[in-house]
């Protein structure tokens, strides 16, 4: 009898710690950063699907959705402040957000981060735009992000035109992402 308690107390703890790992959601543990634009689509976002919509919380504690958003083209930028190539590309991010204002809407997706290091990064980088808090990956999840920082831009109508992974980082990735921009106010 003593034996199987033995047993017991060591075989429950495992197949607890199992089941919690398994029902966790399946988010990259550790999200590829890349350092240099990759031009490489993450599977499943592709141009001209539809845009998964949202409604979460932004960093300064506002409810946002997508729908809110469409109507005007959107740059949904997804970053983290652990992530040493979004803090490169964040004052490109910034510049364009300023050059391009009231004719695209800007749009951080903070992933897998504290909420306080967010947003000491949205200020320290000048950030003009809103940021959503994605604390359990399933935005990641649903535009099939595989690394950061990730630029996905959306249509006024609600439809991805293209995904950027890679940062958009010196006068070389500001002439690409103005570009990118001025595609994008073409589309309907």
């Amino acid at each position: 009898m003593r034996r199987w308690r033995w047993i017991l107390f060591l075989v429950l703890p495992l197949v607890l710690a199992a089941g919690w790992v398994l029902r966790r959601p399946q988010v990259p543990a550790n999200p590829q950063v890349f350092s240099a634009p990759q031009r490489t689509l993450s599977a499943g976002t592709l141009p001209g699907r539809p845009a998964p919509g949202f409604v979460r919380e932004t960093l300064d504690g506002r409810e946002l959705s997508l729908s809110d958003l469409l109507g005007k083209p959107v740059v949904m930028n997804f970053w983290a402040s652990w992530c040493v190539p979004c803090r490169a590309e964040a004052p490109t991010l910034a510049q364009a957000a300023r050059r391009f204002r009231g004719r695209v809407h800007f749009l951080g997706v903070n992933v897998l981060d504290e909420i306080e290091e967010a947003r000491r990064f949205v200020e320290q980088y000048g950030l003009p735009f809103p940021s959503v808090v994605d604390d359990d990956g399933s935005l990641l999840r649903a535009y099939r992000v595989v690394g950061l920082p990730t630029t996905v831009f959306v249509t006024s109508s609600g439809v991805i035109r293209d995904v950027h992974a890679g940062p958009f980082v010196g006068p070389e990735g500001a002439r690409r992402l103005e570009a990118d921009l001025l595609r994008l106010l073409k589309e309907p």
